[in-house]
């Protein structure tokens, strides 16, 4: 029998979307027969940014999990700066204009590197030892963020050199698009670029979920080519899908879930939004925001006086509902530099929901190529707001016909967490 240790920081009861992907993968190589365990840390004293006890139902009953206690400086910041400024996605909302944060920030880029959970790594890396001799483990895979996971795999991999060691980034490192926001200096940086190389030479396999993100961890190291990176996107469980409800819509509703800060732009899609209310006025129109947002979009949602429907997070068995029920699905990718490979994971789950997207993306990007591959919408950049607006009006008409724009299920099959899984037990030894 395969044996597997995946070490991951955020599990249930987290939430959020770092959660999802190995809470999913874990289960469908367990239903192929595969023995996994699970090296994460104690939920009391884990930093982690949202909970969601309804995940604890995906856990396969034949994982075995293993926790441990860490030292989380993290929990420290929201002392600092408030508890309702500790930023949703990461540091990905962090306001540079308090200089308490500004500082704080400063502090865990230099002296806290490569991130705030690197206190975890002494007590993973013991565990992982332990583990790995007990079950006779031949395979370990550490996913990231935090990247600091990813040193624990490395002393295993440094203790154990018959092991394999496969390494999983869901976002990028030095890369990630708010890295310059968090105020390392010249030092900090080079470690952090030093331990990116590091992780890249000395892991066995590399697996990333797209190619943008391929190509900005690929040229890290003169040492490795492209034949080490293994390319398998986030994905849907098909276990989440839902019906749609029997009774349509009598409002036109579009849905958008997740996190939404100042880097991703909506504006022009709301600008759209608010010409076709204009030309439609006796269509009742919504838009339903289901997570959180920034106070300047808040703002600037109600400066158009658009017709808002604001859901605070919710449980992820909640979220795929209003994905189902929408008649439009939003996506938006921040407005960044080297953002061609951010590839959500909420894009998977609309793509399952079968209803149209429209997206605010890079054209070149791999989301606008998914999305046009399965048929699934339309990508935008962010100066068509007309252009957006006449797809609007598109679906909008659909919406009254009573028909839908149809889509590529066969295409969009391929994004299966059972599939995916079965990727990933042919890497493991």
């Amino acid at each position: 029998m395969k044996k597997v240790l995946i070490i991951s920081y955020y599990w249930p009861p987290s939430g959020g979307a770092g959660v999802q992907r190995w809470l999913k993968l874990s289960k469908y190589l367990a239903l192929q027969g595969i023995e996994v365990h699970i090296l994460t840390v104690d939920e009391k004293v884990a930093s982690y940014m949202q909970l969601d006890e309804s995940l604890k139902h995906d856990i396969h009953p034949s994982i075995q999990i293993h926790k441990t206690t860490s030292f989380e400086p993290i929990n420290y910041y929201s002392q600092l700066v408030g508890k309702k400024n500790v930023p949703t996605a990461g540091f990905s909302n962090v306001n540079n204009e308090s200089k308490v944060q500004q500082l704080v920030n400063a502090i865990r880029s230099n002296f806290f590197i490569p991130d705030p959970r690197v206190g975890w790594k002494k007590y993973a890396v013991g565990k992982g030892k332990e583990i790995i001799q007990q079950y006779g483990i031949q395979t370990v895979i550490t996913t990231s963020p935090p990247h600091s996971t990813q040193l624990i795999g490395r002393d295993l991999k440094k203790a154990f050199p018959k092991l394999k060691w496969i390494v999983d980034f869901r976002d990028p490192w030095t890369d990630i698009y708010y890295y310059s926001l968090l105020g390392h200096t010249q030092w900090s940086r080079r470690i952090d670029l030093k331990l990116e190389k590091e992780v890249i030479e000395q892991s066995d396999q590399i697996i990333t979920v797209s190619q943008g993100f391929k190509d900005l961890f690929l040229p890290k190291s003169t040492k490795v080519n492209g034949d080490k990176f293994c390319i398998i996107p986030n994905g849907f469980d098909p276990e989440d899908l839902v019906p749609r409800q029997e009774q349509p819509n009598e409002t036109f509703t579009i849905c958008y879930t997740g996190t939404m800060s100042d880097q991703y732009e909506p504006e022009s899609f709301l600008e759209g939004l608010r010409k076709v209310i204009d030309q439609t006025p006796n269509q009742p129109i919504q838009l339903q925001i289901v997570g959180s947002m920034s106070a300047n979009i808040e703002q600037y949602i109600k400066k158009l006086q658009l017709p808002l429907a604001y859901i605070p997070s919710v449980p992820h068995s909640e979220i795929v509902h209003y994905q189902k029920n929408a008649d439009l699905l939003l996506l938006l990718i921040p407005n960044i530099n080297k953002g061609d490979g951010i590839v959500p994971g909420k894009l998977f789950e609309y793509l399952a929901s079968q209803n149209p997207i429209a997206a605010l993306a890079s054209l070149s990007g791999d989301v606008a190529k998914t999305i046009a591959n399965c048929q699934a919408g339309k990508t935008f950049d962010r100066s068509s707001s007309s252009e957006i607006a006449a797809f609007i009006e598109e679906q909008l008409t659909h919406f009254k016909n009573g028909t839908q724009t149809p889509t590529h299920p066969e295409k969009i099959k391929q994004y299966s967490r059972a599939h995916q899984a079965a990727q990933v037990a042919a890497l493991i030894q």
